[in-house]
């Protein structure tokens, strides 16, 4: 309806060179405003919005009214993609673990920040349909924001990260019926049929998305990519999620609600990662053009006129929409920083009621004043949340000092008997692999898990584990931290690996610490507290690809290894100065690595048919040593002296480099290199 009510805007008011100026200029402003926010180590968001804002000041100055439309447009069209890949990025499987919290609770908030907009909305003496449209803009949350905020602070994958983005969802689903609902209250003099109509078709298109898109979207992806082609893959994906888009237009439904459905269903089927992974840099581009434009068409006139208006209605707005969320969230028996993070965490106003006040524009029920207002409450909020959110860490902190000082609720006591125990924080697959292997080999360990809900699951598969905040001294405590051997912080956030750590390093000063960090500036902050061992997941990873390479390149394994050490060498060096034992544990390493095991295939026509070990004159004329025979299937290992080698044999033998080619000119009957193997020879060599 928007992008269609836009294009035809620009069709009469303003010419294509128009909307392809304002695309160029949003393009080299959302550059300038990502370099600018990366270079001050903020959210690119920021500088999208406060660029766009910036650069839309001279832009109407020297432009008339048409090009209003145009960014207009654009920014329509950005946030029917922009949704579109957010629900790509969702699975109704991610609501599985917090369904109950994100559905009911999200529900319950909607409906308490509906009522104090709507009294708001009243208050600047709105009419009643105006302000519970008021009302409607403010309910929901900006995924996008949430997104990248948690992304660029490494916060994805924790369980506040997982409430957080679930209920948003949820809050996004209810703003479209709810704004259809509020529009057609005046069709209550019609007659009910009239007032429910838009309700009852936006119920059927749900029904059909669900039912029938599950079933028709897979499909049709499937018979494109059988094609395997790229292009045409992105081309359907992004057909797809249009077209459903447009379908939904045409049943007085916004277009950006169906894109945001489509993209829900795509989600779930077996296409959704792969959509999403192709869609990316369509997705990064769509969210830079939304959040520039958006910027751009603030109106500074009003803001500066209004300033404070503006900031008293964005706090209230903001609150009575964070205020309930974390009420709600803590009621559902969610502790720790989850409700801290759901107030400051979630005060940025949605993308979705951009889409919202342009309903209310183009349908009468906003003035220009109005309009202007709520945009740029909106975009203050989007410009204050990811700053507001910087507040969550140390609220936290100081409600633990203060007012929570008593976490008696959270502990569940481990077994007294727990001594030289392994102590394992954080969460996800990592922690369950390690409890699992700690178990199978009979090891002590105990994890201390801050979510209820895998709390139970790790007493289900009968793991250790007590429930509670391992930033707390009285969980640690509780954990038997003076008593443990080792503790591993393997939580998928650093900032909250590094507050554990700091909190079990006043503890227990000389135990050993174990845990990742995913950049050289982290492992410096790490090296600080004494870390026994320190794994940085992507160096690894890349050292593992060079090594591969290396190896499809014929280069020696000596040699490999020998440029590994090194690289490993200058990168842990603070660890290793520190250490001593460690530095003799990397010098065995490096050892390890100069004595190669390989294995080599005794052909048909090898001299070591049937000739014994003793015999076989390996160890004088190679130096090499054998180390295990596999035979059909089966290994022998450190074969006897009177073992006799048969065709078909792979030999297991340690040695360096130059010994084992010795030994493969060997096995091959090489004359060049080595004398034939005979029963002559054989017995002159043992007599």
């Amino acid at each position: 309806m928007f992008i269609i009510a836009a294009a035809t805007e620009i069709s009469e008011g303003a010419s294509p060179e128009r909307l392809v100026t304002a695309l160029i200029l949003i393009l080299l402003a959302g550059l300038g405003g990502g370099l600018a926010a990366k270079k001050l180590h903020q959210p690119l968001i920021l500088g999208y919005i406060l660029v766009g804002a910036l650069v839309g000041i001279p832009y109407k100055l020297f432009f008339d009214a048409s090009s209003h439309v145009a960014f207009q447009a654009t920014a329509n069209i950005g946030v029917a993609l922009l949704l579109f890949s957010m629900g790509l990025e969702f699975s109704k499987k991610d609501l599985k673990s917090i369904r109950q919290v994100a559905v009911w609770g999200a529900l319950i908030q909607v409906g308490v920040t509906l009522v104090i907009a709507f009294v708001i909305g009243k208050i600047l003496k709105l009419d009643t349909v105006a302000a519970l449209l008021f009302g409607v803009a403010f309910v929901s949350t900006s995924t996008a924001v949430i997104l990248k905020t948690l992304v660029s602070k490494n916060h994805m994958g924790t369980l506040s990260s997982q409430v957080m983005i679930g209920m948003s969802i949820v809050q996004d689903l209810t703003v479209v019926p709810l704004m259809i609902l509020v529009c057609n209250i005046n069709n209550l003099d019609k007659g009910m049929m009239m007032f429910l109509k838009p309700l009852v078709l936006g119920a059927v298109f749900m029904v059909f998305m669900m039912l029938i898109g599950t079933r028709l979207v897979p499909r049709m992806i499937k018979f494109v990519a059988r094609w395997n082609s790229k292009e045409l893959f992105l081309l359907a994906v992004t057909a797809l999620g249009l077209g459903f888009g447009y379908i939904s237009n045409l049943m007085e439904l916004s277009f950006s609600f169906g894109a945001f459905l489509a993209g829900i269903v795509l989600s779930d089927s077996d296409y959704g990662k792969k959509a999403l992974y192709e869609l990316m840099p369509v997705r990064d581009l769509f969210s830079m053009l939304f959040f520039v434009s958006v910027g751009m068409l603030l109106n500074w006139h009003y803001l500066i006129d209004n300033f404070w208006l503006v900031l008293a209605i964005m706090f209230l707005t903001s609150l009575a929409r964070t205020i309930p969320l974390a009420a709600i969230t803590a009621l559902y028996g969610y502790r720790n920083v989850i409700p801290v993070a759901m107030l400051f965490g979630m005060m940025a106003t949605s993308e979705i009621a951009f889409v919202v006040i342009q309903f209310g524009q183009l349908n009468g029920f906003f003035t220009e004043d109005v309009y202007a207002l709520i945009l740029c409450v909106v975009v203050c909020s989007m410009l204050s949340g990811p700053l507001l959110d910087n507040l969550t860490r140390p609220v936290y902190s100081l409600l633990r000092k203060t007012i929570w000082k008593s976490p008696i609720s959270t502990i569940t006591i481990p077994p007294p008997s727990l001594r030289d125990h392994v102590i394992i924080t954080g969460n996800g697959e990592a922690v369950n692999s390690a409890a699992v292997l700690f178990k199978r080999l009979q090891l002590p360990y105990l994890i201390i898990d801050s979510d209820h809900r895998s709390f139970q699951n790790n007493q289900k598969e009968s793991l250790v584990s007590i429930y509670g905040d391992p930033h707390q001294e009285v969980i640690l405590e509780s954990a038997g931290i003076s008593r443990a051997k080792i503790l591993l912080a393997i939580a998928s956030s650093f900032s909250e690996n590094l507050t554990v750590i700091k909190v079990a390093r006043r503890l227990n000063p000389d135990l050993p610490i174990v845990t990742s960090a995913e950049s050289e500036e982290e492992a410096k902050m790490l090296h600080e507290y004494n870390i026994y061992e320190l794994v940085q997941p992507k160096l690894e990873a890349g050292l593992e690809i060079i090594r591969q390479a290396l190896l499809k390149m014929q280069i020696p394994t000596i040699e490999i290894q020998n440029y590994l050490d090194k690289v490993r060498l200058d990168q842990y060096r603070p660890l290793l100065d520190s250490k001593p034992d460690y530095q003799l544990l990397s010098r065995m390493r490096s050892f390890i690595g100069m004595v190669e095991l390989n294995w080599i295939l005794v052909p048909n026509d090898s001299p070591l048919n049937g000739i014994s070990l003793k015999n076989s004159r390996i160890r004088t004329e190679t130096g090499i040593s054998v180390v295990g025979v596999m035979r059909n299937g089966n290994f022998i290992s450190n074969p006897e002296p009177d073992f006799q080698f048969a065709v078909g044999d792979m030999l297991a033998a340690i040695g360096t480099f130059e010994q084992y080619q010795k030994f493969e000119n060997l096995a091959k009957g090489d004359p060049a290199n080595n004398p034939p193997i005979t029963a002559d020879t054989a017995e002159a060599s043992t007599s």
